[in-house]
C-alpha cells in the first residue's frame, strides 16, 4: 500500500488520472494451491476484503476501477485468469464456469461496495476482445461466428445486464454444465458495472 500511496501521489502531481485494475493475473499462490483459485466460493469474501481496503484507502485518489483483467481468459488460461491449476482443454467445464460465476458475483459485490464508499467511482469490467467474422455468407458460417462471439460477449452481458443471458443458460443445459448459482447470487449480480473496457 505504501508503494501505491507514493505512486498515486506522484501521478496526481503530474496531472495523470489512473485506472486501476483490482485483479490482474497476480493471485497469491496460496489461494491457488490451498483453495483451488476462483473455483472456490471462499475467494469471494477474500476478494471483497481486499477491494474494500483498497477502495477506502484510495477513495479520493482514484476514480476509475476495473474489477478483473480480461475475465474471459479464464476459459483459455485458467491459471492466469482464475488461479486454477491445469490446462483449459483438460479441465471440466463445470470447474471453469463455476470459477467464472464466482468472479461475476465478486465483481458485482465489489461494484456495490465501491459505489457505497464513493458514489463517484466509475467501476467497469474488462474483457479480452477479438472480433470474429464468418468465413462465408453461408448461414452455417454466420451461425458459427455468432456462437463463437457469444463465448466472449456473455462476460460483458452478465456484467452490464445483471443476469445470465438465455443463450448461455441454454448452452449450459445442452452441454451438461452445472454451475451452482444461488438465489442470493442472482440478486447480487444486479449490481452492474458503469462501463465496459476491452483489451484489444
Amino acid at each position: 500500500l505504501a508503494y501505491y500511496d507514493d505512486l498515486f501521489e506522484e501521478l496526481e502531481k503530474q496531472g495523470i488520472q489512473v485506472m486501476v485494475t483490482l485483479s490482474h493475473y497476480e493471485m497469491p499462490l496460496n489461494l491457488a494451491v490451498t483453495y483451488g483459485g476462483w473455483s472456490n466460493r471462499k475467494l469471494i469474501d477474500f476478494y471483497l476484503h481486499y477491494v474494500k481496503t483498497v477502495f477506502a484507502r484510495y477513495k479520493d485518489k482514484v476514480k476509475y476501477w476495473l474489477t478483473f483483467n480480461e475475465i474471459n481468459m479464464t476459459l483459455h488460461a485458467p491459471f492466469n485468469g482464475a488461479g486454477i491449476q491445469g490446462k483449459a482443454g483438460e479441465l471440466e467445464p463445470d470447474i471453469l464456469y463455476q470459477a467464472i460465476h464466482n468472479q461475476f458475483v465478486a465483481s458485482a459485490l465489489a461494484t456495490k461496495a465501491g459505489h457505497e464508499i464513493n458514489p463517484d467511482f466509475m467501476i467497469g469490467c474488462m474483457i479480452a476482445g477479438s472480433p470474429v467474422y464468418p468465413l462465408t455468407p453461408n448461414p452455417d458460417d454466420v451461425q458459427a461466428m455468432m456462437e463463437k462471439e457469444r463465448k466472449t460477449l456473455f462476460f460483458s452481458d452478465v456484467h452490464t445486464r445483471g443476469k445470465y443471458p438465455g443463450y448461455m443458460l441454454r448452452y449450459f443445459k445442452e452441454n451438461g454444465i452445472h454451475v451452482e448459482i444461488t438465489e442470493q447470487d442472482m440478486e447480487d449480480l444486479k449490481h452492474t458495472v458503469d462501463f465496459i473496457s476491452l483489451s484489444y
